[in-house]
Order: C-alpha cells, then sequence, then structure tokens
C-alpha cells in the first residue's frame, strides 16, 4: 500500500501510528496542531515491540525541549538522530521505522496472535501476493508493514490516542501535550488490538486491484485489557541505578505485554 494512503487509515481507523494502506483514512499520528509560545516542556518518551516478545528498542528516557516543537522532534531527540524514520505527508509529520537490527520477522513466527487476526481479517493480511499491500523486509529498521500487511508503529500520550476530541500525532506541538507527559511508541501487528487499544478497524476483503478494502472494515474489541504504564515510564527514566533490582523489575513489566495492572504499579512504587 502507498504510504500517503496509508497515513489516511489512522486518523479515521486507528482513532496510535500507523500507515495502512491504499483507500484509507487518516492516521492517529498524522493530523497538525499549532505551535504557541515558545516554553520549555519535559516529555517520556520510549520506543517498544512488546508484541514481538522482545526487549525495548529504546528504553525510557527523559528529554526537554521547546514546546513549539513537535512530539516527532522529542521522539527523534530520544532516540537520536538516524535512528528513526520521520516522513512528511499532508496530515503532518509520519514515523515508518526506528533502526533496530534484529531479525524482528523471524521473532513474528511467535506472535500470541496470529490465529485470531487470521479469523478476523480472513488471512487477507497476511497474504504476500497483493501488489499494493505488500509486506517488506527492512535489515535496518523495524519498520511498517514488516510482519504483516498492517503492521506498523503507534503512539500513545499519557495512555491516551487523542485529547479533547483529536487524535495526537506526530506533528501535535507539544504545547499540546501536558509537562511531563509519556510518549509510549509500540510496534503493532493489528492495528493496536495486540496492544489492548480500542482503535483496530480491520480490513477483510480485497479490491480487485489488489488493496483492502477498507469499506468492509470492523472494529474488532482488544485482544486484552491494557495495563497503564504512564508512571512506570516517567519513574524508570528518573531512575538513576538502572541495573539495580527496582529498575530491572520495572523493566520486566515493562516488556510484558499482557502485564496486570497491580504488577505494574508496584513496580512503578518501588522506583
Amino acid at each position: 500500500m502507498i504510504r500517503r494512503l496509508k497515513n489516511k487509515l489512522f486518523a479515521t481507523l486507528c482513532i496510535t501510528t500507523l500507515t495502512l494502506g491504499a483507500a484509507a483514512a487518516p492516521s492517529a499520528f498524522n493530523s497538525v496542531h499549532a505551535a504557541s509560545a515558545a516554553q520549555t516542556k519535559t516529555v517520556y518518551v520510549d520506543v517498544e515491540k512488546n508484541v514481538l516478545g522482545q526487549a525495548p528498542i529504546l528504553q525510557p528516557v527523559k528529554v526537554t525541549l521547546s514546546d513549539t516543537n513537535t512530539i516527532a522532534d522529542a521522539t527523534k531527540q530520544a532516540v537520536g538522530d538516524g535512528n528513526v524514520n520521520i516522513v512528511s505527508s499532508q496530515y503532518g509529520s509520519y514515523i515508518t521505522g526506528f533502526k533496530d537490527a534484529t531479525d524482528n520477522q523471524d521473532a513474528f513466527k511467535d506472535y500470541l496472535f496470529t490465529n485470531n487476526l487470521k479469523k478476523l481479517t480472513k488471512g487477507i493480511v497476511f497474504r504476500k501476493d497483493l501488489p499494493h499491500q505488500p509486506i517488506v523486509t527492512d535489515v535496518n529498521y523495524l519498520s511498517e508493514k514488516e510482519c504483516d500487511g498492517i503492521s506498523g508503529w503507534m503512539f500513545t500520550v499519557n495512555n491516551e490516542l487523542n485529547h479533547d476530541s483529536t487524535y495526537y500525532n506526530g506533528s501535535t506541538a507539544l504545547d499540546n501535550v501536558p509537562d511531563g507527559a509519556v510518549i509510549r511508541w509500540e510496534f503493532t501487528a493489528a492495528m493496536g488490538a495486540d496492544m489492548g487499544l480500542n482503535s483496530a478497524y480491520l480490513p477483510t476483503q480485497v479490491t480487485s486491484d489488489g488493496y483492502y478494502n477498507w469499506a468492509t472494515t470492523k472494529l474488532v474489541d482488544p485482544f486484552f485489557t491494557r495495563a497503564d504504564k504512564t508512571t512506570l515510564i516517567a519513574k524508570m527514566a528518573n531512575h538513576a541505578n538502572k541495573t539495580d533490582t527496582a529498575y530491572t523489575n520495572a523493566l520486566t513489566q515493562l516488556e510484558t505485554l499482557q502485564a496486570k495492572q497491580k504488577n505494574v504499579d508496584a513496580a512503578a512504587g518501588a522506583l
């Protein structure tokens, strides 16, 4: 699918950072917010791929920059220049991948929700014969569409996809996020359902010219109950000793896809 069209799906259909396909609606990270008076803003950023059963690409860090900068700017500062692919679209800045040399397609063989996703989409998102919905291989980045045709990056701000009914996106200015906000990037193979988000409109049919038919999408329930890790992430970023028991236990909870809220809260409380 074409990136421009993919960017359209997640603003309406994803209702956190996915580009999905050709005839789609706008992305959850791709609507634009205006910047206001320049003041500094501190936010926390991490980059996770828990759906692949792997450690974070970026453990939680704190960054401070002007609030005229954007979520994409904060993310770039957190991971470092050259470690994230950011592209421009008519809907704002869009992140297609984070630098990562791991064999993620091999890890995807152990994806917990393969059978569920095949059933919900009638298997079309795993097809490799669709000319406009390719499944890609990127040896240097974990990129969108690398595991199935709807996989990609989503993010939440303080565990929310939107504020005041407006969806966050890469071009959202930091003056539109709270000071101390947690920007949590997560890789998804099911448009957020495999992250516990109520955001997944999954395609079920293919058009005659080889695109997902987004007119046939269905909103599916989250695959599990999501734990809010906002406090945990902020405390991890501020914790001085990244090797002590408290931090190690917190990292375990961060990496646990289906973590229980009580365990997350206990780990955060120990930091």
